[in-house]
């Protein structure tokens, strides 16, 4: 068995909804006598073929027939739950795991209203409950070969055989068997899976795992790792039709993708343009939209996140001259032809550093708007995250005219950086009318998530400046 243990997805809130699953599981699984007696699971588990049972659409998903059927399930809660509640909070991850349990258990019941006592009678071609009875009695070849194909053991068939005076009770026994139930968290965690399929198929997995008397430990996309697992329980399904565990953790997986769409079409999570829609479509990642900053109509460029509109522009110091003569650009020195150079080639890691390097000695040396906008967002594309905010701030602070890019990417920056207070004061007073509408997006996610990280009383980490 293979388990997800943890995702480089960007965790925007701390799991404080999927460690209370699993411990509400674990308590769960305690009450019922850790799966060891199947009587103490009676009114937990989801009957088939019984009408319906809305209480156990809930219980039967926090209920497990042992250790490794829990063990499992807990992983995958885990692996899956950070992905899911990291782009929601607990607040909004513990209704919407619930719904989808409900959810998941309604359908499971319905598709399964059509198994009861009479439906198992036919499937195993008798009568009646005592025409079943007289064949167990009588050994009946033909109904022993169906029964084994159901998994009951010849040994288990022999018994009753040789016991007639509980025949009956064998009989009834083997019809409530045969009609099935369900239990444990694994519908609910492929609605999990589903949803992040659908919001961050890029990001990674770290898996682990048995091969053997080996542990293999490895990375492995959210796209291949669900792709592959519901590859799985497609081929298990058509192998073997019905609500067995294929047929469930298909069910679940349904409602957890058009849930999951739903809410990313109606906006109600940001994806950041990684979703699955944007990467089949080969324009995903934050910078994919060429017009993504105010300004820019870059449809030139490519779709993929290593290519990174860049402003436009004509690039020449005239951009500077442009400026009013009382504007604090006008003041600033022009930087040399060979600085201006490696930011219009794109190499800005290198004009950062020569730039650095003057102005130790000339402190008032900076380039015009649009070389700023291009050596700040080329830092951003490199991951330069030190560097890229140095110069977004000089931006904010020479251009406060046409600086709202610049102050909504640097507030990510610092809340990426995990200051959430200094990400705020980055929007506090920001005019939104006219601003492009991802840039929007982008101010309305960092205040809403530096103002959830506030409330949970996380305090600004001190900048790390390499000393």
């Amino acid at each position: 068995m293979f388990v997800p243990l943890n995702t480089d997805a960007p965790l925007y809130h701390f799991p404080w909804g999927t460690i209370g699953l699993i411990a509400v599981n674990v308590l769960c699984f305690v009450i019922t006598g850790f799966g060891i007696d199947p009587a103490a699971l009676d009114g937990w588990t989801l009957p088939y073929g019984q009408g319906l049972n809305p209480l156990q659409w809930l219980t039967s998903a926090f209920a497990h027939a042992g250790f490794m059927h829990i063990l499992g399930n807990l992983f995958f809660l885990w692996g899956f739950g950070l992905v899911v509640e990291g782009k929601l909070g607990w607040r909004r991850f513990l209704p919407l795991y619930l719904l989808l349990t409900v959810i998941w258990g309604a359908s499971v019941d319905l598709l399964t209203l059509h198994r009861t006592p009479e439906f198992v009678l036919s499937e195993l071609g008798v009568a009646s409950a005592a025409d079943l009875a007289e064949k167990l009695v009588n050994a009946d070849p033909e109904l022993f070969e169906k029964l084994i194909q159901r998994g009951f053991t010849e040994s288990f068939l022999s018994e009753i055989s040789g016991n007639p005076a509980a025949a009956d009770l064998y009989a009834s026994a083997i019809i409530s068997i045969s009609q099935g139930q369900c239990l444990g968290a694994s519908g609910v965690i492929f609605s999990l899976l589903g949803m992040s399929l659908i919001w961050a198929p890029k990001n990674e997995l770290h898996i682990v795992g048995l091969l053997g008397p080996r542990v293999l430990s490895f990375d492995v996309s959210i796209l291949a790792f669900c792709g592959w697992k519901i590859a799985w329980d497609v081929l298990g399904w058509l192998l073997s039709p019905g609500m067995e565990t294929s047929g469930l953790h298909l069910t679940g997986l349904l409602p957890g993708l058009l849930i999951a769409t739903v809410m990313h079409w109606r906006g109600w999570v940001d994806c950041e343009n990684w979703d699955l829609f944007a990467v089949l479509s080969g324009r995903y990642g934050r910078f994919a939209d060429s017009n993504w900053q105010v300004g820019t109509h870059a449809t030139q460029f490519g779709s993929s996140y290593g290519d990174l509109p860049l402003p436009q522009g004509t690039g020449t110091d005239s951009d500077v001259d442009a400026v009013p003569a009382g504007s604090v650009a006008r003041r600033k020195k022009k930087v040399p032809d060979s600085v201006n150079a490696l930011i219009d080639k794109g190499d800005c890691l290198s004009a950062a550093d020569e730039l650095f390097s003057l102005r130790l000695q000339q402190t008032d040396l900076c380039p015009s708007e649009e070389r700023t906008k291009r050596l700040a967002l080329g830092l951003i594309q490199a991951e330069a995250w030190d560097q890229a905010e140095i110069w977004l701030q000089e931006f904010v602070d020479r251009f406060p005219e046409e600086n709202r890019w610049a102050r909504i990417r640097l507030a990510e920056l610092l809340l990426r950086q995990t200051r959430p207070k200094a990400a705020l004061r980055q929007l506090k007073g920001l005019n939104t009318e006219g601003l492009h509408p991802q840039l929007l997006t982008a101010a309305r996610t960092v205040l809403r998530e530096a103002k959830g990280l506030m409330e949970q009383g996380v305090e600004d980490a001190q900048p790390d400046w390499g000393i």
